[in-house]
């Protein structure tokens, strides 16, 4: 027989009675042994979690979370437009005072050359009665200071004729260059030479429109033709 001793130092060093023995058959009373399986660090890890958890705030969350400045992309854009705008009408109205200035300063040169046209015309006109007035003057000079529009000179030699608005002695009697009568020693252009429209044999000088006076008869010569 062994003593109790012996028998208690061979149990100790011949059993090796195991941590835990797993439950076979789980029931809704069996204890989740696993748990003593875990390490320290599974052990806190959840335990830290769920507190982490639990202690997180959502203000928490939005003093955390950075938060994102509002972009200022419309204003900048809506800046720039207006700057364009501006520009746009600033070159505008630099361009319209351009034209309005040229177009001032072609109307002022249109308007000059208008009135040095009118001024010309004027001029051309006072020189063209200066000529016709010279070329009277000549061609009296050369008829001897003969009054009239023809180119038949007579010279009156019996003056005293009436001028009168037809060849007869009973037409109106009329004026030619403020007189009345063709006298002695002056000088006509006759335009042409007609009879008296009622006595026979005489002849009158027509010396302007509706302007005539008496030549006389071939015995009774009052002008005579002057070569």
């Amino acid at each position: 027989m062994f003593s109790r001793r012996n028998d208690d130092e061979t149990l100790d060093k011949t059993l090796d009675i195991p941590d835990f023995v797993e439950d076979k058959t789980k029931t809704d009373s069996s204890v989740d042994m696993s748990i003593f399986k875990m390490s320290d660090d599974e052990l806190y890890d959840d335990d830290s979690e769920e507190r982490s958890t639990e202690d997180y705030d959502e203000d928490d969350d939005d003093e955390l979370r950075p938060r994102r400045k509002k972009g200022n992309g419309p204003l900048i854009i809506c800046l720039i437009i207006i700057f364009l705008l501006l520009a746009l009408c600033a070159g505008a109205l630099f361009y319209g005072l351009k034209q309005h200035q040229a177009y001032v300063k072609v109307n002022t040169e249109y308007l000059q050359l208008q009135a040095n046209e009118e001024n010309y015309k004027r001029q051309i006109s006072e020189k063209d009665v200066q000529i016709q007035t010279l070329t009277k003057q000549i061609e009296d000079l050369k008829s001897g200071g003969a009054n009239g529009e023809g180119t038949l000179i007579y010279e009156i030699v019996d003056g005293g004729m009436y001028f009168r608005n037809e060849p007869t002695s009973d037409a109106t009697k009329v004026t030619y260059n403020g007189k009345e009568t063709a006298d002695t020693g002056e000088k006509y252009r006759v335009i042409e030479v007609v009879d008296d429209k009622d006595v026979s044999g005489l002849t009158w000088a027509k010396v302007a429109e509706n302007v005539y006076f008496c030549l006389g008869s071939s015995e009774d010569v009052w002008a005579k033709k002057v070569d």
